[in-house]
């Protein structure tokens, strides 16, 4: 596996496509191949010089970065993705992207080395196995959660629970907790031996259920391995019930 990562960079204006070319190239382990003024145009360049690395411009003409990212992703093998852009209410659409960074114009040096380092953490062997960790993951029972700076492997016997905050997930687990950007929707779906709806956003582990008590409200909660307790909607008390009895 080669050492040096070749880099992608789309901009709609050429003095900064010029800039941050200059001080990628001025950084040891990194080459620029290619330079696209729009995203249609990084699309084409993606697919051509199949680069490690794509530093995208968020607001460019014709097709955004953010939707060149979605159809950049999907390349064998996928790039790394590093959004720039001197916009910063795209980090949410940048995370949901899988985007290794996100940087704000004009960019520093010490923030663009720091984001390379992260990009070159998923290195060519890494990304080519992401589609294989995926078949594993039911016979080998983990999660992958879609983070901020990548993928990340959890055990599922280790998970306590799953949480939909707003936009995000919250994987709590008993190392801490994780932010995904997958849907408990299609986490209930997979899961479905494993976890059970206990509220509208809330999935819990069947196996880290140690109690199930009666609330002074006349309402019913969990107790789970770890501690934590977790209110049961009145809509799920029953399915709740036959879960943990019959775990």
């Amino acid at each position: 596996m080669h050492t040096e990562l070749t880099v992608l960079i789309a901009d709609d204006e050429s003095l900064a496509r010029d800039r941050l070319t200059r001080m990628i190239e001025s950084m040891e382990g990194f080459r620029v191949i290619a330079q696209a003024e729009n995203g249609r145009h990084a699309i084409e360049l993606s697919r051509e010089h199949h680069p490690d690395l794509a530093l995208l411009d968020i607001r460019m003409p014709d097709i955004d970065g953010i939707e060149a990212a979605r159809v950049i992703a999907d390349l064998e093998p996928p790039p790394a993705i590093i959004f720039c852009t001197a916009y910063d209410e795209y980090a949410l659409k940048a995370f949901q992207a899988n985007a290794v960074g996100y940087l704000l114009k004009p960019v520093r040096n010490e923030e663009l080395a720091h984001a390379l380092k992260q990009a070159k953490k998923l290195s060519l062997a890494h990304l080519k196995s992401l589609d294989e960790l995926h078949q594993e993951e039911q016979n080998e029972e983990s999660f992958i959660a879609n983070t901020w700076n990548g993928q990340e492997r959890l055990p599922l016997q280790d998970i306590l629970l799953f949480r939909a905050d707003h936009k995000y997930l919250s994987v709590i687990h008993k190392n801490g907790e994780t932010l995904s950007n997958q849907t408990l929707k299609e986490l209930e779906q997979q899961y479905e031996d494993v976890f059970i709806r206990t509220h509208r956003s809330t999935l819990v582990n069947i196996r880290h259920i140690k109690k199930m008590l009666k609330s002074p409200e006349s309402g019913y909660y969990l107790v789970l391995s770890e501690g934590q307790k977790i209110e049961v909607s009145r809509r799920h008390v029953s399915s709740v019930r036959d879960a943990f009895e019959n775990k």
